[in-house]
């Protein structure tokens, strides 16, 4: 048998869904090969990184690596995608100077982890934990406005509570001055669809609105937990209501492994796509996005913006930013708290302007500010932030994680050879 078919039978009795049983590798801590992280221009610090599997079938056995050094376990989670390798992840615990790299091994059977990325049905929305910290909750339930509010008011498909790893909420439900700023949520203002003008941010109007429709799936781990949702953009304007997009949500929180974390991680990816043969068109308008309001009593005089350019609340609208992070604090006795957005380069009008209100506590990432533009069928606008939820004021690392995020580390993997036994 040549070289590239014992390469491939390997492969096979390694990672694929026969269960068979090699006499010369235990079941437990057999060393499948290595896997090579080299951190980029910046350091890389308790940051998620991946590498393709080489088969695409599902892996069935427990996987975990070995930093030789310290002889720690680190644990994996496998991502499998249709049609596409699997991925192996992890997060690389401690530090790696900027162009180090560090050579792991990869081994059979599972590494014990301190907490776990769980989802949790309430019945009325899917909260996510990392162990017993409760992360964020997306309200998949149509959540009644209160009863000083108007009915239209109420809502689904948006994220609230957002919790950051000290216990507080850094997110607001129907704030008494712009009731329709419900925690985090994606919508669009300025609207045309099939010729007459609609909103899906303004929920009031009674013009559109975007509702939770399905769950597609769900997935806990120790590296990360995954809902994946979609939504609806539902325009009501026409002699009936008409989806006019279709939109997918693909929510992951990361586990952090420091016992005492920074901030919360999690990435949101958006995939907005039309609901029939009609285009959405967006024309100019100064916001509409991925929104986050933030905490309740956060006003003008106890809430800062900073963006990656240095701008703030005062000459930070519109400011074409790589990322934006919003604080703020109830009183001038208690600490700030917040959340950084970090925009990803592959998103539309990267970077965006970002729109940061003169007086309320929200921002919004806005590719409309920049001039007219259009969702066509066929061609889905898919969008990218990573979510910094933290105690404290702005991180001092933004950027260092930004890049993190935006160009991740070069990750290779090494599979052992296959021993005479196995040939």
């Amino acid at each position: 048998m040549n070289h590239a078919l014992r390469l491939a039978s390997f492969l096979i009795l390694t990672f694929s869904l026969v269960v068979c049983h090699i006499e010369t590798v235990s079941a437990e801590n057999a060393s499948l090969g290595t896997i090579s992280i080299r951190a980029g221009k910046t350091p890389l610090r308790d940051q998620p990184v991946s590498v393709d599997l080489p088969d695409s079938q599902a892996v069935t056995q427990p996987l975990h690596l070995i930093d030789p050094a310290s002889q720690e376990k680190i644990p994996v989670q496998i991502e499998t995608r249709d049609g596409q390798p699997n991925r192996l992840w992890l997060i690389y615990p401690g530090t790696l100077a900027a162009g180090e790299t560090k050579t792991l091994e990869l081994k059979t059977g599972a590494a014990p982890a301190a907490r776990e990325v769980t989802i949790k049905d309430t019945g009325k929305a899917y909260q996510i934990m990392i162990g017993q910290h409760e992360v964020l909750s997306y309200n998949y339930k149509h959540v009644p406005a209160p009863k000083d509010l108007h009915p239209l008011y109420g809502r689904s498909a948006h994220i609230h509570p957002i919790v950051t790893p000290g216990g507080k909420v850094v997110s607001d439900e129907f704030p008494p001055d712009h009731a329709h700023q419900s925690g985090q949520f994606l919508a669009y203002t300025k609207c045309i669809f099939e010729g007459r003008p609609t909103n899906f941010w303004e929920i009031k109007s009674n013009k559109g609105r975007v509702r939770f429709h399905k769950l597609l799936s769900k997935q806990s781990g120790p590296v990360f937990g995954e809902l994946q949702v979609e939504q609806e953009f539902v325009d009501l304007t026409g002699p009936a209501e008409k989806v006019a997009l279709k939109e997918l949500w693909t929510i992951r929180v990361w586990n952090q492994l420091e016992a005492d974390p920074e901030y919360w991680m999690y990435d949101i990816t958006s995939n907005a796509r039309c609901a029939s043969d009609s285009p959405l068109l967006l024309p100019e308008y100064h916001y509409g996005g991925m929104a986050i309001r933030g905490g309740r009593g956060w006003t003008k005089e106890n809430c800062r913006f900073l963006t990656s350019n240095g701008k703030t609340r005062e000459n930070g609208n519109h400011d074409r930013s790589r990322w934006c992070d919003i604080s703020g604090r109830k009183t001038a006795d208690e600490s700030f708290s917040g959340f950084t957005i970090l925009s990803h380069p592959q998103n539309f009008r990267f970077p965006e302007p970002v729109r940061i209100h003169p007086s309320m506590p929200y921002m919004v990432f806005t590719p409309s500010v920049l001039g007219d533009w259009k969702i066509e069928p066929g061609t889905p606008n898919i969008s990218r932030y990573r979510f910094l939820v933290h105690d404290g004021q702005a991180l001092s690392n933004t950027d260092q994680l930004w890049n993190s995020y935006a160009h991740p580390p070069q990750v290779a993997l090494k599979l052992a050879a296959p021993t005479e036994t196995e040939k």
